[in-house]
C-alpha cells in the first residue's frame, strides 16, 4: 500500500495512470488532495486519519515535487507506520537550498495571494513542469489514453476550487510559516531520483539532501525533466523497491510469529 503525495497542482486523478504498473506489482495506491491549510505536519495527521479509518496499519511513501514536503512530513510524523524507504522524486526542498527560486522571497504576499495575479503565473510555471505531458516517442514514459485522460482531468480541475491549490503554492513557498521541520529531522532510508534537466529543483538541492540526511540514496536520471513521474523506468525501480520492501516486512514478521510460537512451546 502506498501513499503518494503529488506535486503542485496535480490531483488525485493523476494517481490513475500509474494504477496499472502498481498492480503489476501488488501494490495499491491512495492519494488524498491538500487543503492547502496547516503545515505539511497537518497533513501528515490527515494521512494518519485516514489510514485509521481505512484499517491500513502499515503503508509505504512516495512523493513528487512538492509532494516530497508532505512525504517527508510523514515520514518524521508516522515514522512506526511507514514501511521501507522514502521515494522522492524531483523532490521540493526549502527556499533557502532552492536557488532557482529565491527571487520568491522579494515578491509580496499580497501580491501572490490576489487573483489573476503573480500566483497564477507562479502556479502554472511550477505545476506545468510536474504536469507535463510526455512523448510519445519515449520508450520510458508511461502509456495511456492521453487525449481522454488529460481531457477528463481539465474538466475536473475546472469543476474544483483552484483555491486549495493556490493555498498550497504558499505552504510550499513558506510565506505563511516555515514547513514545521527540516528534512534532517527524518531518520528513515530517503531515495531521491532528480533529472538532470530538471528545470525546477537544482543539483545542489539534491546534493544537499544526500549529504545532511541520515540516510539517503541519490539517483540521476540522465536527460531526466521535472517530470519524472511519468518515466515508466524510475516508477518502475520505485514500485520494485516497495514491493521488496513489503516482502522483507511480510518475512520479519512471519519469523517473529513463529519465535513467538516456539517460546510458548517452551515455557
Amino acid at each position: 500500500m502506498i501513499m503518494q503525495a503529488l506535486g503542485l497542482g496535480c490531483m488525485r486523478y493523476y494517481s490513475i495512470i500509474l494504477e496499472d504498473l502498481a498492480f503489476k506489482h501488488s501494490l495499491r495506491i491512495y492519494c488524498i488532495d491538500r487543503p492547502g491549510t496547516w503545515t505539511p505536519l497537518r497533513m501528515a495527521e490527515i494521512v494518519e486519519e485516514m489510514a485509521n479509518g481505512f484499517n491500513i496499519q502499515k503503508f509505504s511513501v512516495m512523493g513528487h515535487s512538492c509532494g516530497a514536503i508532505y512525504a517527508m512530513a510523514c515520514a518524521l510524523r508516522l515514522k512506526s507506520r511507514i514501511v521501507g524507504t522514502v521515494w522522492l522524486m524531483s523532490p521540493w526542498v526549502h527556499l533557502t537550498l532552492a536557488k532557482r527560486m529565491k527571487w520568491i522571497k522579494h515578491v509580496p504576499t499580497t501580491l501572490l495571494k490576489s487573483s489573476h495575479s503573480t500566483a497564477s503565473l507562479l502556479y502554472k510555471s511550477l505545476s506545468v513542469a510536474a504536469k507535463e505531458p510526455p512523448s510519445k516517442s519515449d520508450p520510458n514514459i508511461l502509456n495511456y489514453d492521453r487525449e481522454k485522460l488529460v481531457k477528463a482531468m481539465l474538466e475536473d480541475n475546472m469543476a474544483e476550487s483552484l483555491e486549495g491549490a493556490n493555498n498550497d503554492l504558499m505552504v510550499c513557498l513558506e510565506l505563511y510559516h516555515s514547513f514545521g521541520f527540516s528534512y534532517k529531522d527524518v531518520t528513515l532510508p530517503v531515495h531521491v531520483f532528480w533529472g538532470t534537466k530538471d528545470a525546477v529543483i537544482s543539483r545542489e538541492a539534491v546534493d544537499w539532501m544526500e549529504q545532511r540526511l541520515t540516510q539517503c540514496t541519490l539517483s540521476i536520471i540522465e536527460g531526466g525533466t521535472h517530470g519524472l513521474l511519468w518515466r515508466a523506468d524510475v516508477v518502475s525501480q520505485i514500485f520494485k523497491g516497495i514491493a521488496s520492501s513489503w516482502k522483507l516486512a511480510e518475512f520479519e514478521r512471519s519469523l517473529s510469529q513463529r519465535w513467538s510460537i516456539k517460546q510458548l512451546g517452551l515455557n
